[in-house]
This record gives C-alpha cells, sequence and structure tokens, in this order.
C-alpha cells in the first residue's frame, strides 16, 4: 500500500512539474483501414464465415510501426490503429467481401449455413521509411479456407503488397495500407468465392456428413486471443 501511494505521488509530482514548465502531453490519435463503399448488389448464394485474424507479436499493438532500416522497428507512441491490426483487418475483409455482392452474407459466427471458413493471420503492417522522401505502406497476411464441416483447408496463400504513401503521416498510412489492401481483396474475393460453391456442391452431395463441433475445434476460438 506504501509503495502504491508513494508511486502515486511520485506521478502526480511529475505531472505539476510538466504543468509548471508549460509542457503538454500529446493528443492520441486512432486511425483505420477503409475498404471502398459498396458497389455491387448482392447476388451471391452462399454464406462467408470470417474468422478474426491473429497477428504475429511484434505487430499485435494498436500502436503503428514504422522502419528506418530492414533489422530495426518502433512505434509511433501516440498514433495508434482504431484496433489491433487483427481485428482491424477481419473489419475490411468483411467489409470488402460483402461489398463484392460474391456472397449472400459475410458473418463472424459459425452457421450450417456456411460451407467454408475463412481465417488467416497478419504478419507485418507497418510504415517504412525508404528516405526522407520517399515510404510506403507494407501489408503482409495469410489467408486460409478451411471446410466448414470438417475443418481442412482447401486453400493458403500468403499475400504481401506495397503502396507509397503520399505524405509521410499516420493518416497517409492508413490511405496507402487501404489501397494495398483492396489488391489483396480484389484477388482472394474470386478464388474464396469459386471455393465456397465447390464445397457446398460437395456438401450436398454428402448431406450425412454433420458440421464440426466449433467448440472443440482451434480455430473457433480465434476471440480468445
Amino acid at each position: 500500500m506504501t509503495s502504491a501511494v508513494g508511486a502515486r505521488a511520485g506521478v502526480l509530482a511529475a505531472a505539476l512539474v510538466c504543468a509548471a514548465c508549460g509542457g503538454k502531453v500529446p493528443q492520441t490519435r486512432y486511425y483505420q483501414l477503409v475498404a471502398a463503399p459498396h458497389t455491387q448488389a448482392a447476388g451471391g448464394t452462399r454464406v462467408l464465415v470470417l474468422d478474426t485474424l491473429s497477428t504475429d507479436a511484434a505487430y499485435d499493438d494498436e500502436r503503428i510501426v514504422y522502419r528506418t532500416t530492414p533489422f530495426r522497428l518502433d512505434y509511433y507512441q501516440y498514433q495508434r490503429w482504431s484496433s489491433t491490426p487483427g481485428v482491424m483487418v477481419s473489419n475490411y475483409l468483411e467489409q470488402a467481401f460483402e461489398a463484392s455482392g460474391k456472397f449472400r452474407a459475410v458473418v463472424r459466427e459459425m452457421t450450417p449455413e456456411a460451407p467454408v471458413v475463412l481465417s488467416g493471420r497478419v504478419i507485418a503492417i507497418e510504415e517504412v521509411d525508404r528516405s526522407r522522401t520517399e515510404w510506403l505502406g507494407r501489408i503482409v497476411i495469410e489467408l486460409v479456407l478451411t471446410d466448414a464441416r470438417t475443418g481442412e483447408a482447401i486453400w493458403a496463400e500468403q499475400l504481401e503488397e506495397t503502396e507509397p504513401l503520399h505524405q509521410q503521416s499516420p493518416e497517409g498510412l492508413a490511405a496507402a495500407l487501404s489501397v494495398a489492401m483492396s489488391r489483396i481483396t480484389t484477388h482472394t474475393v474470386p478464388i474464396v468465392a469459386d471455393l465456397s460453391e465447390r464445397q457446398a456442391s460437395a456438401h450436398a452431395e454428402l448431406p450425412n456428413r454433420y458440421p464440426i463441433d466449433i467448440r472443440t475445434e482451434p480455430r473457433a476460438r480465434s476471440a480468445d486471443r
């Protein structure tokens, strides 16, 4: 108890010193990726389950990562993502797959209607400063499509995209990475839609194969990550 009181007193004293010196803590600002608005009417017949992506440890933080060399990464302390990268990229994918018109619905919970589940991980999401005048947004993700009944992987791919920043700022980075993600979804949506149709047809031919119990499947526990 004494140590806690002492710690609080120390923090208060430091704050008073900063205030006396005219110091001001920078305001924390938050940024997010934005998918293109809906452009296609829903015409697909399949439901897609989208599992929240996991994130590699170095990037599993709301603080935005930047690099000035290949060997070191740093964090902006007061410029942050609106959520952790795995959640943020998953939200982008949900919006983009819905906007494609290739699916009847994109949901985040298991349902017997869905033939496949899309999951994966964010391997890297960062600003890369190549020089004082050249900056890139870089994102690397791995996507995995599994059969909703068996949990068997039917497709997996690692995708990497970079996009120049028009200005060296967190907002410029968010805009660049949104463009990079649009290329990733343009590539992956037709693949996932086609495989979804194929798996639905396969399930129709084997009606006695019941869906797996998602409570026992490792991929269904992504919300605990």
